[in-house]
């Protein structure tokens, strides 16, 4: 993922969890105090993209400031004529409205799509019931203007309590302007939102003229010094150049020196709009915020990580159960006897003449009695894999009970450990069931390992043919056999087999001859071949879905964001000094 795709995901999953989450959440509040500050990221990116499709697009004037400052008094003044509706109700504008000053409706058609889901009307027609709306009106630009063909913005209020409906919609305009005209009254400018609001907008380096309006003479020298002291304690840039409007009772007197004034000092500002530096500020902007944006990100990726860790340390305690209760254990571990089956085959007829002992195992009536005892033994009866499905359905239930437990303990992240207990309980059943048929399959694909053993021992056997000689002489050896074929047909169990008179005489023979401790090394060996496949079974049934299942998580609940990701994001920031690889290229 690019930086932008990054800035964009950001934005996008911050107000989709915000939507699922408690108002009181601490992770609410951090990405609620993230949202300005990623709507302008957003936005700027839609306004490169804007600049990329469409160069030539209109010049974009925004006039800005907090409620009953006078930004619509001052769009008339820049226009020369009564185009914005003006009113001394705090809130009267609700909406971003654009007048195409000496702009064709066709040179506006971009809105559409940098407004998505905005109705555009007639700002006459604009409801004040809803706020999903733009106004945009054509006006005539006289010949004589001092301003050139624009598209001059009157935007709604950022500090009211409604504002909070709209305030997107404000950033966004704001994103746009080539030029921005800042609009404060004696009675605001003083305001923290403000200056929120100005500290928000520094990163774009936006040409800016500051107007405070409703400024008493006597004030005034007062006024803009508080404002320089104010500016250099809340920006590290230039203080722009400030102009005043007297407080009038006469609205003759002040559209004509407003106008006067805005003519005088508003053109060498719009000579500063630069559209090259766009992709610039957004690198900026990133390197201002990106500690706050991506804090929430961080503490889900360490869940990430710590998810891991407990699905690691989980699965390994069940193959320390399979260890301990079936590797180990001195009754339950039957592989090695399952090896010692086909040596004791290969003893009674070389080429393994299976039909012969099928034969003796019908007719020799102990071994009979023994078959008729014992079921045939399948996956729910065959110790290894029922010790190994019992301890994965523990390591399961570990997962579930520590994942509500961190759901309870973590505040900022309840929600994404809560999402991940319900993914893991949905999942749970399933995982289970493909996990008893993936047991099975490799309890038979081990097989060839455990014939493997029983050649190895048998061809040791062959390089002392006094041994296998006296082995093969021996009636003990035919009955060891027959019980063998038994075995693996599943008529007799481990035990059964292990302590019949026969095979334990062919076994003490074995061990107590100069085959004992090759014996052990072939056992050993076996064992860790075994080990080995059951860690390769976990791996691939439950370690690699239980680690991948933060991946699935909805959009509600997750950013989706891995740290290679984060990391060559954080390494563009710093690198890319001329701006950003073109993300709609």
């Amino acid at each position: 993922m690019t930086l932008q795709e990054i800035i964009l995901r950001l934005h996008d999953r911050s107000r989709e969890i915000l939507d699922h989450l408690p108002d009181d959440s601490p992770l609410a509040s951090h990405l609620r105090g993230n949202l300005p500050s990623l709507t302008l990221a957003k936005s700027v990116l839609e306004k490169v993209r804007l600049h990329q499709t469409r160069p030539d697009h209109p010049l974009q004037l925004v006039v800005l400031g907090p409620t009953q400052s006078g930004k619509s008094t001052i769009v008339n003044l820049l226009m020369d004529q009564e185009a914005a509706g003006v009113s001394p109700l705090a809130g009267y504008t609700i909406h971003p409205q654009v007048f195409l000053y000496g702009v064709e409706r066709a040179q506006a058609e971009w809105l559409k799509d940098y407004f998505p889901g905005q109705q555009q009307l007639p700002v006459a027609d604009l409801p004040r019931d809803h706020f999903d709306c733009i106004g945009v009106e054509f006006v005539q630009r006289p010949a004589s203007s001092f301003l050139s063909p624009s598209m001059v913005w009157d935007t709604p209020d950022f500090d009211s309590i409604t504002a909070n409906h709209y305030r997107d919609n404000v950033i966004r305009t704001a994103a746009l302007a080539d030029v921005l005209l800042i609009v404060v009254s004696k009675d605001k400018y003083a305001d923290e939102s403000v200056w929120e609001m100005l500290q928000l907008l520094e990163p774009l380096e936006q040409p800016t003229l500051v107007c405070i309006n409703k400024v008493r003479p006597s004030n005034r020298e007062t006024l803009l010094h508080s404002w320089q002291e104010k500016w250099q304690r809340y920006r590290n840039d230039p203080p722009p150049p400030v102009v005043t409007l007297e407080y009038m009772q006469a609205l003759d007197l002040l559209k004509e020196s407003g106008h006067q004034l805005l003519a005088r000092h508003v053109p060498p500002v719009v000579e500063k709009a630069d559209r090259k530096r766009l992709q610039g500020q957004i690198k900026k902007l990133a390197r201002k915020h990106w500690p706050a944006w991506t804090e929430p990100l961080r503490a889900e990726i360490q869940a990430q990580e710590a998810w891991r860790k407990l699905v690691d340390k989980t699965l390994e305690q069940a193959l320390e159960i399979y260890r301990h209760d079936y590797l180990d254990h001195p009754y339950a571990y039957e592989t090695f006897q399952r090896a010692l089956a086909e040596l004791l085959i290969l003893l009674e007829v070389p080429g393994l003449a299976k039909p012969m002992m099928y034969f003796r195992k019908a007719i020799t009536w102990p071994i009979r009695a023994l078959f008729k005892r014992k079921p045939k033994r399948t996956g729910e009866n065959i110790q290894e894999l029922v010790i190994l499905q019992n301890a994965v359905e523990h390591a399961l239930l570990q997962l579930q009970q520590a994942t509500q437990e961190n759901s309870q303990a973590q505040a900022t992240l309840a929600q994404w450990w809560q999402a991940l207990a319900n993914h893991l309980r949905q999942r749970q059943e399933e995982w289970k069931q493909q996990f008893q048929s993936a047991v099975e399959t490799y309890y038979q694909d081990f097989q060839p390992q455990v014939e493997a053993a029983a050649k190895e021992l048998y061809h040791k056997l062959e390089e002392m043919p006094a041994t296998l000689n006296s082995l093969r002489a021996t009636r003990v050896t035919a009955d060891a056999a027959a019980l063998a074929v038994v075995f693996h047909t599943g008529g007799i169990g481990p035990q059964d087999f292990v302590l019949a008179p026969a095979v334990l005489s062919i076994t003490s023979l074995l061990t107590e001859s100069a085959l004992g401790k090759y014996l052990d090394r072939v056992a050993e060996k076996l064992k860790k071949a075994q080990l080995q496949s059951v860690r390769e079974l976990l791996e691939r049934q439950l370690q690699q879905p239980l680690e991948a299942l933060p991946q699935y998580m909805h959009a509600n609940t997750a950013f989706g964001i891995d740290s290679e990701d984060l990391e060559a994001a954080e390494k563009e920031i710093q690198e890319k000094p001329y701006g950003l690889k073109s993300f709609f290229q």
